[in-house]
């Protein structure tokens, strides 16, 4: 792990809780936070370039915060990763992260947000869930957006207006997974879905469970739903799955660090659960079986 960059890091937990933020691309790093107390809540608006934070068991140990952060995106591509789930946030969404426990919010562009930290009594139990707040697709979504905009943006440039205002906004944001209860999973997600399961498929190439058949069920759609996005890049979720897996193995093959270890065993830890299968694929992809490609490539063995 990337050590926290810079104060951003003491900057965060001033105004929210303590977080540790790591750099997502090897370029200088710039981040502001403005803030305003808005009883019973706290609205800021945050504007960085790409990266991520992480919230660890370690900080949540020493915390007595009870809160969960309600980020409506305003620029930029968020992930918000929690419990197993991820929401995926396009300028307008909503995301919810659970201070009491752990989670990873990334945004891989330069970003802008409006961060509500709610206390966690005051929205409904199930509230952070699996929350599905993606407001942008619905008209009254949009209004909402539009509505918690304005209120922060207020808030920010009117302290004396933010203390009349807290209320209302928790009132608006308890009410906008009502808003969307009705939409389909694949309109909710149509515009990210399919970058997020290639993204995913990068990231879990090596569970040998990885298909169509687990993406449906990870990102709550249909597995015909799957088949068609991945209809439109030429290729089937396996193949994309197979190619990431071959990939991992050709370069565990040149690296020295497994140079004691059995080609078979490099093809498990990948993915593969059939050793005559990944030796065709292997040969197919590269031109050689993967014992002439270790050997011709110097890596002995």
């Amino acid at each position: 792990m990337d050590e926290p960059f810079g104060s951003w890091a003491d900057d965060l937990a001033a105004a929210f809780v303590r977080l540790e933020p790591q750099k997502l691309a090897d370029r200088p790093f710039e981040g502001s936070i403005a803030r305003s107390a808005a009883a019973p809540i706290q609205i800021s608006l945050v504007k960085a370039t790409s990266h991520r934070v992480l919230r660890l068991r370690s900080h949540i140990a020493r915390s007595s915060d009870d809160l969960c952060f309600v980020n409506l995106q305003l620029d930029g591509l968020g992930r918000t990763m929690q419990r197993g789930h991820e929401q995926v946030s396009t300028p307008g969404d909503l995301a919810v992260a659970d201070t009491t426990e752990p989670f990873e919010i990334a945004n891989v562009r330069d970003f802008r947000l409006y961060c509500f930290a709610v206390p966690r009594r005051l929205l409904p139990q199930s509230f952070s869930d699996r929350p599905r707040l993606a407001l942008s697709r619905t008209e009254g979504g949009r209004a909402l957006s539009r509505t918690l905009a304005s209120y922060a943006e207020l808030c920010l440039a009117a302290p004396a207006v933010a203390a009349q205002s807290g209320a209302h906004v928790v009132e608006l944001i308890a009410h906008a997974p009502a808003l969307m209860a009705d939409l389909p999973a694949a309109r909710v997600h149509a515009p990210v879905l399919l970058p997020m399961m290639l993204d995913h498929i990068d990231r879990h190439s090596d569970d040998s469970e990885l298909d169509a058949t687990q993406l449906a069920a990870r990102f709550r759609c249909s597995e015909r739903y799957v088949h068609r996005l991945f209809a439109t890049t030429g290729r089937s979720v396996g193949e994309h799955v197979n190619d990431r897996r071959i990939l991992a193995c050709a370069r565990n093959l040149l690296d020295v660090r497994h140079g004691e270890k059995t080609i078979a065993e490099i093809a498990f830890e990948a993915g593969f659960s059939d050793i005559s299968h990944f030796n065709r694929l292997f040969k197919r992809q590269h031109g050689l079986a993967p014992r002439e490609f270790r050997r011709t490539m110097g890596n002995g063995g």
